[in-house]
């Protein structure tokens, strides 16, 4: 027992060291990188990305970190240049690089999203640590089979939805609608609570179309959902954009969104 503690400590050890804004970045670039590097997060548990300060032990951790994977979330722009600053020769990798989007940043919450990030690390990991590039090529490939698997099993949820649209307090399934040929509406109006009249006329819509759950996540207020669901008889239900399995996550929701507002 002894031994094996010492050899994955060892293993650890001798990883390199990268950095991802928010957890489940960590999720996709454990996937590619397995034990060759030790990931990092900036954005700590039940915090918002968008207002988010790292900590000063996070600030400093950055001096050891090889690259940083941003991806789009708000803080990214108010600290990507201290990060640089902090280690000049921090290689600084856009997982976004190649994917179609707007202004909505929740780009990892899209299995076909998620497979372009992961090929922009699975590059950026080739490039750095080349002599792996095999290790590296064969993950990517597993990983792009459990991304398939859960794209047709997500699919086969969703498909026989009568009602394709949902509420949601935060657009965080933006992608996910998209992809899927849902209809999400979202409560908050420019991440501010909405106004009565505005969610007055969702509960007209939540009735119209039988709709009996209102998604919302730990990291905002619970008010306006909870308001929404008492008046159509419905219910909350948690959905975190920020949880480390994305695929297990979207799962999740699509089992709620199948069990929920198939009639």
């Amino acid at each position: 027992m002894k031994k094996l503690i010492f050899l994955l400590f060892a293993i650890n050890l001798f990883a390199y060291n990268v950095t991802v804004s928010i957890i489940p970045q960590k999720f996709v670039v454990n996937k590619i990188a397995g034990n060759k590097a030790n990931v990092n997060v900036m954005v700590l548990p039940g915090n918002e990305p968008a207002s988010y300060n790292p900590t000063p032990k996070q600030l400093m951790s950055l001096r050891n970190s090889a690259i940083y994977f941003k991806i789009g979330v708000p803080f990214e722009k108010a600290w990507i240049n201290k990060f640089i600053a902090i280690n000049p020769k921090i290689k600084i990798i856009d997982v976004t690089k190649g994917i179609q989007k707007d202004k909505n940043p929740h780009v990892w919450l899209a299995p076909q999203l998620i497979k372009q990030q992961a090929l922009n690390v699975k590059n950026a990991l080739i490039e750095y640590d080349a002599k792996n590039r095999e290790f590296y090529e064969n993950n990517y490939k597993n990983f792009i089979k459990e991304i398939d698997e859960t794209d047709k099993k997500i699919t086969k949820l969703l498909k026989p939805l009568k009602n394709r649209t949902f509420i949601i307090f935060h657009p965080s399934l933006y992608y996910f609608a998209k992809e899927y040929n849902l209809n999400e509406i979202a409560l908050e109006k420019e991440g501010k609570e909405p106004s009565l009249q505005y969610q007055m006329r969702l509960i007209k819509t939540a009735k119209e179309k039988n709709i009996k759950i209102v998604l919302t996540s730990p990291e905002f207020s619970q008010k306006s959902a909870k308001f929404i669901a008492q008046k159509i008889d419905g219910k909350v239900v948690s959905f975190s954009p920020l949880k480390y399995n994305i695929l297990e996550n979207l799962l999740e929701v699509s089992k709620v969104l199948n069990e929920s507002n198939r009639d």
